[in-house]
């Protein structure tokens, strides 16, 4: 097992880590914000095919913004559109959709439709932030640290397998992950079940195991599948979460540290 230290002090001992991707190793708020945007543009522009009025668009675009956690060119580290799935993100936007009069197979068919016609814009547009997804400071060292003392490394996302294999070629982190699950994973995360079943996979028992999160889905889920270095991330936003499920909290990558094994 490795010594896991936080600001030079010990947290425990572990054989694996388990790392959320967006917003703790990954600079995913501007993605997120043009993803957003994108949306939201789209939406608009359907409600208005289906002759709404300009006042509907309005509330439209309200309801959008307060779900997806915009507010300016910032969006919301606990927002939806950070925290929640794919499919999840298509069910609060059908829902929105669904205040306007229309029936749930409707309201649905038009999110669906929505955010895919956003997938196939935002990837034709050359050079567009949204592929740009770098690793945040410090991100790669900690790995590479991990990876040298043994330490067993997985990525919990509720990311597609498709995003995953994007973000881990465009960083060239090929090799550093020894486990992946993804959205399409069952159970996903926040399910408990998600890290116990992981961990199955790994061959370790929860106890063995530490991980870090921005979200505090992520931090009561692991708490709840009886992980005990539940460690809390708020670096990668510009306005920080507050997190409350945290059992400790860094601000920066680099305070985290490890250490021998034994």
């Amino acid at each position: 097992m490795a010594e896991l230290l936080i600001r030079n002090s010990s947290v425990g001992y572990v054989k694996a880590v388990i790392f959320d991707k967006d917003g703790t190793l990954s600079n995913s708020e501007e993605y997120l914000l043009e993803l957003a945007k994108t949306r939201i543009e789209f939406s608009e522009n359907q409600l208005r095919k289906l002759k709404a009025n300009n006042i509907k668009l309005w509330l439209l675009r309200r309801f959008l913004f307060s779900a997806y956690g915009l507010k300016k060119n910032t969006i919301s580290a606990s927002s939806s559109l950070a925290v929640a799935s794919r499919e999840q993100n298509i069910i609060t936007t059908a829902t929105i959709f669904s205040l306007f009069s229309f029936n749930w197979f409707k309201s649905l068919s038009i999110s669906q439709q929505i955010f895919k016609e956003v997938d196939v814009f935002l990837s034709n547009q050359k050079g567009n932030k949204q592929k740009q997804r770098t690793l945040i400071e410090g991100a790669l060292d900690l790995l590479i640290s991990l990876k040298n003392q043994g330490v067993c490394i997985a990525l919990m996302t509720n990311d597609t397998q498709i995003g995953i294999e994007e973000f881990i070629c465009e960083n060239k982190l090929e090799g550093i992950f020894d486990y992946l699950w993804s959205a399409e994973n069952k159970p996903p995360k926040p399910n408990p079940k998600a890290v116990i079943e992981l961990c199955k996979k790994m061959n370790f028992n929860p106890a063995e195991c530490a991980l870090i999160s921005d979200a505090d889905t992520d931090l009561k889920m692991a708490k709840e599948a009886d992980i005990p270095i539940v460690i809390g991330f708020t670096g990668g936003w510009k306005n920080p979460p507050n997190l409350t499920e945290k059992q400790f909290i860094i601000e920066k990558l680099n305070e985290l540290k490890i250490q021998r094994n034994i």
